[in-house]
């Protein structure tokens, strides 16, 4: 490895080091005009977990006391969770950036940062394209540093657990339905705590390296090109379709990361007068 190749790694990690540093943003910014959906929007990134450990846990039991088999529901458990890696992938490219253009991108970006915090946005954009994008995507890639914009809300999360799990009720049947749910809904679980790990959290040691190596690339999704990397608990099917970024990543985003950084230094700056 060159001199230079080895420099521009250290810049990487230090600036991706610098943006996990800076303190959460919380809140950032009003979407509903009606307190009570601002308040289903905004959600702890523990929520998940109490809701669906318990469903996990359940199906896995049923699994085998519907005589499924213990090696059987583990099987079934790795297939779900392998469905749920293509679930995000395909949501993550298809419906939550594909349904916005880059128009649709740039016109929502200019119009968030200019609405003072406390004032509603919805009622600033134009369209079910940008109001879509931005409720179901956006307000995270605008304002990837509120803890409470990370995970899916539970009043969409249950109907789609509930549409899935009838899904495969019907493809799969009621014996092998448990256990493959158990997985994909595990999947979801895992999804959700290593997205919020990348932002937020950093343990040190070896799982630092970790989380260094898969987070670096989805901060490249954030600051450069959110074209590739849309895998975020897993690589697997960019690498699969050919969105997973094979260029040398020491190179991703340092213009825009900083750019970043001194935004949110700003802001806390101003905060703190």
């Amino acid at each position: 490895m060159s001199q230079a190749t080895q420099a521009a790694r250290e810049t990487e990690r230090e600036l991706w080091e610098r943006a996990a540093r800076l303190p959460p943003q919380d809140p950032t910014v009003r979407m509903f005009e009606k307190d009570w959906m601002e308040r289903l929007s905004r959600v702890p990134p523990w929520l998940p977990h109490v809701l669906y450990v318990p469903v996990v846990t359940f199906m896995l039991v049923r699994s085998v006391w519907l005589g499924v088999g213990v090696a059987s529901t583990a099987g079934l458990a790795v297939l779900g969770l392998l469905a749920w890696t293509a679930t995000e992938f395909l949501l993550h490219r298809y419906v939550f950036h594909e349904i916005a253009d880059e128009k649709t991108e740039r016109s929502v970006k200019l119009k968030v940062h200019r609405i003072p915090q406390d004032e509603p946005i919805l009622p600033h954009l134009e369209g079910w394209r940008e109001k879509f994008y931005f409720v179901a995507h956006g307000v995270h890639h605008e304002f990837p540093s509120d803890p409470r914009r990370l995970v899916m809300p539970p009043s969409v999360s249950i109907p789609l657990a509930v549409l899935f799990f009838t899904l495969f009720m019907l493809t799969l049947g009621p014996h092998l339905t448990p256990a493959f749910f158990a997985g994909f809904v595990g999947g979801y679980l895992i999804y959700d705590t290593s997205h919020y790990a990348i932002h937020f959290i950093r343990p040190g040691g070896g799982t630092e390296e970790m989380m260094y190596r898969m987070g670096k690339g989805h901060m490249r999704h954030h600051f450069s090109d959110n074209h590739k990397d849309f895998g975020v608990s897993s690589p697997l099917w960019d690498l699969l379709v050919g969105t997973f970024d094979w260029q040398e990543r020491s190179q991703f985003a340092s213009r825009w990361l900083r750019r970043w950084i001194e935004r949110r230094r700003g802001s806390a700056r101003k905060g703190g007068e």
